[in-house]
């Protein structure tokens, strides 16, 4: 049950149905609080660039943020269970101005083991806590969850992320070079969950249908950045991680207006 609380408010995680691996646990487990984990992680969502949610400002549409958080760990543990390998997808909508109408739905690899699961519950855990009262308006209510094949690919060169779900999720991304210029755009001092770093991108491709869950979009074209991350105590101890200091929305005294609520005066 503390895992199920755990996905409902976080834009990741959890399965139905797993199976366990006698792999699943390091040879020298780790201490019950330590972790590192290695990887990448992709955003998409229904606003123009960039992602006004990273600016501490209130997403385009008053409605809130449709959007759909891809990550894959390449490699790391959480106390002494490995999490190699371990790919998760939020959809849902979030930052909204009714905190009512946010919610999430969470999809976890199918190859998820038994041990993975409850160490990264455990994990969630700790990162609802930091959110505090905050949890309501960053992702809203829990509308389900379940194990499917997930599909994380990222190119040689690391300049193209992607995910596939079949038949529910197609995401293709690419990172947006300048002209004259040779590295991506990026922005630094962001808000985000794995850092506060990332690669604007093209999104390519956002295409989502759930039969399940009667809802789909298709945000191609819209804003999406990807990054990769190594989180450990270290990191988290040196701060500028999280969604805890978000404060726009009117509960919290920005009475600043949604973007499509702007009169074009042009």
């Amino acid at each position: 049950m503390k895992f199920l609380m755990a996905a409902t408010v976080l834009c990741a995680a959890a399965c139905t149905s797993t199976k366990t691996s006698p792999t699943a646990k390091t040879e020298a487990p780790k201490g019950e609080g330590a972790f590192e984990l290695v990887g990448s992680r992709i955003i998409r969502c229904c606003c123009p660039s960039p992602c006004p949610c990273r600016l501490n400002k209130k997403p385009f549409h008053c409605h809130g943020c449709d959007h759909t958080d891809a990550v894959h760990i390449d490699k790391g543990h959480i106390g002494g269970v490995k999490m190699d390998g371990f790919s998760y997808v939020f959809v849902g909508r979030g930052f909204g101005d009714d905190k009512d109408k946010n919610w999430v739905y969470v999809y976890v690899t199918d190859k998820a083991t038994e041990e993975q699961m409850k160490a990264f519950g455990g994990f969630l855990q700790g990162a609802v806590k930091a959110m505090g009262t905050k949890a309501p308006y960053l992702a809203g209510k829990f509308v389900g969850m379940r194990n499917v094949p997930i599909t994380y690919t990222v190119s040689a060169n690391r300049d193209e992320y992607g995910v596939v779900i079949p038949g529910i999720l197609e995401l293709k991304t690419r990172a947006i070079v300048n002209p004259g210029h040779k590295e991506p755009v990026v922005s630094t001092g962001i808000m985000d969950a794995f850092g506060d770093r990332f690669v604007h991108a093209e999104c390519l491709s956002h295409k989502y249908k759930d039969a399940s869950i009667n809802y789909e979009w298709e945000l191609t074209g819209r804003q999406s950045n990807f990054a990769d991350f190594k989180l450990d105590n270290d990191r988290l101890a040196k701060g500028g991680i999280g969604w805890g200091c978000w404060t726009s929305h009117v509960d919290f005294g920005d009475k600043a207006k949604y973007q499509e609520q702007y009169k074009d005066d042009h």
